[in-house]
């Protein structure tokens, strides 16, 4: 009697991927020299591969703050003293469509190269917040600003195992941008430090969007199987 054969799996390229990163945002040129200070904050990203081909498309969305001020306030109210306490925090959103070229090998370390146009959203808000109670009570948007964004960034992953599912993920993105107005620290700010509104900390300014994003995250690829 003839032995049963057993069908043979094989792997095709992932149909879609999924990443969360820890990422920081570094000014350069004209934008560091309004804002010299780091932004830190996290992303995701989600791709989805074209066939099976080396090429993926997808979205990239991230968010960091590089400066906040608070305020705190002793308020009488019937009677009873609330403490409350007033944040100013600046903050970039970035969102961007990616297009990833990456090699189709059976390898544990795996480059890649993503291409990426998109907008960057600088944003300042305050909120309100009963101490008594650890609650939010109001927020507000100050100022808010898009400018279109675009640029490259390159990778690599490093594979856990050799289902490639699961990998550590180092990505920097360089992301030129056209000018967009935004609040900094002001060098002089009026009362010094005792501010009756934190926002009397900051400036505006207006400047090109230049950032250099070094990221470190977890990527998640499901892969699309074929017998």
């Amino acid at each position: 009697m003839q032995a049963q054969e057993t069908p043979v799996t094989e792997r095709a390229t992932p149909g879609f991927s999924f990443n969360g990163n820890f990422q920081v945002g570094i000014p350069l040129d004209a934008f560091r020299e309004n804002l010299d200070r780091t932004g830190f904050g996290g992303g995701l990203t989600f791709l989805i591969n074209l066939a099976q081909s080396p090429i993926a498309v997808g979205l990239d969305l991230g968010i960091m703050g590089y400066d906040r001020e608070t305020a705190a306030y002793r308020v009488n109210v019937g009677g009873f003293t609330k403490d409350y306490e007033l944040t100013t925090s600046n903050s970039i959103f970035l969102t961007h469509a990616v297009l990833r070229v990456q090699p189709r090998q059976n390898s544990l370390v795996l480059p890649y190269l993503d291409g990426m146009v998109g907008f960057k959203n600088l944003f300042t808000s305050t909120s309100l917040t009963d101490l008594d109670f650890n609650e939010t009570v109001d927020s507000d948007t100050d100022e808010s600003d898009w400018a279109f964004s675009y640029g490259v960034a390159l990778g690599v992953q490093i594979h856990f195992n050799r289902t490639r599912k699961l990998s550590l993920d180092l990505r920097c993105a360089n992301l030129p941008g056209n000018n967009a107005s935004y609040l900094v620290r002001a060098p002089d700010p009026l009362g010094g430090t005792d501010y009756d509104d934190p926002i009397e900390a900051f400036e505006q300014k207006n400047s090109p969007t230049t950032l250099l994003v070094p990221q470190v995250g977890l990527t998640y690829k499901f892969w699309k199987l074929r017998h």
